[in-house]
């Protein structure tokens, strides 16, 4: 049985109508005591991403990562393999930080980070392909086809949606099975559009199925069969930009959350907990 920790390692402040959205960056970190796997590995430092996006925030880079795996007594070194769920700048970066671990991405998602549907080409940045193409295989990046079996208990199902190489962990814990779904839906209201606890816009016409993200690589029907596949195997899910995530599974576990009220996407940043610290 695994224990699963989502690690906030920072937060993206984007424009949208006039509002900010900010967007919480996870990283989970699955362990038994003995075998140690992190899942995404988040974006580089906020000063980078201002660089190349004109994008605000704070956190990100190896040193969030750093401190929040040194929480739960870890170090970079004890972590055996990265799962990617796919390869955008905020979900794939810092790989150089686990030298020694196994990356695990699936082979289509190297393809499409090469030649990006046009509309994502600014999510995939040269950097990150270089790292793992240059890391030594299979030791240090394993190329993967479809669904696997990780390690008993780690199971992961290939699901081309938000892009092509989209890869879904599926975790056995004490109290059910634990989809890390990342931007398979990156928050509740995707996955529960006409839920009040999941969204404060409820749409009831969409009651039997799902709302598909805006950025996708496949059709409106494949994004929505691959969320219903998920459901299909799990018995929670876990996106991968709401505040409102399990923060330790299985002592926490929800399929949906109480309520909309710790949604803050929409409301003024404040300096983070760390910055308000390194201030102090």
């Amino acid at each position: 049985m695994f224990e699963i920790h989502s690690l906030c390692i920072g937060e993206l402040y984007i424009p949208q109508g006039g509002k900010i959205h900010r967007d919480p960056v996870h990283v989970w970190l699955v362990t038994d005591g003995r075998q140690h796997f992190l899942v995404d590995s988040g974006m580089t430092d906020i000063a980078r991403i201002e660089e190349m996006l004109k994008v605000t925030g704070w956190g990100g880079g190896h040193e969030f990562i750093r401190k929040k795996l040194a929480e739960h007594g870890l170090t970079p070194d004890d972590i055996q393999q990265v799962i990617l769920t796919h390869l955008h700048f905020d979900h794939a970066d810092n790989t150089d930080l686990f030298p020694n671990a196994t990356v695990v991405v699936q082979k289509a998602e190297i393809f499409h980070a090469i030649d990006p549907t046009p509309s994502q080409r600014p999510f995939f940045k040269s950097h990150i392909m270089a790292e793992l193409l240059g890391r030594k295989r299979p030791t240090g990046l394993r190329l993967v086809e479809g669904d696997f079996q990780l390690v008993e208990g780690i199971r992961v199902i290939h699901v081309p949606s938000h892009t092509p190489g989209m890869q879904v962990p599926i975790v056995t814990t004490a109290k059910g099975e634990a989809a890390l779904v990342s931007d398979l839906g990156d928050h509740y209201k995707y996955w529960y559009p006409a839920d009040p606890r999941a969204t404060d816009k409820p749409t009831r016409y969409l009651a039997d199925t799902f709302m598909p993200g805006p950025i996708r690589s496949e059709s409106e029907r494949d994004w929505a069969a691959a969320m219903q596949r998920v459901m299909n195997n799990a018995d929670i899910v876990v996106p991968a930009h709401d505040f409102r995530i399990p923060m330790h599974m299985p002592a926490d576990w929800w399929a949906i959350p109480e309520s909309t009220e710790g949604d803050l996407c929409f409301v003024p940043p404040e300096p983070s907990p760390d910055i308000r610290a390194s201030q102090a």
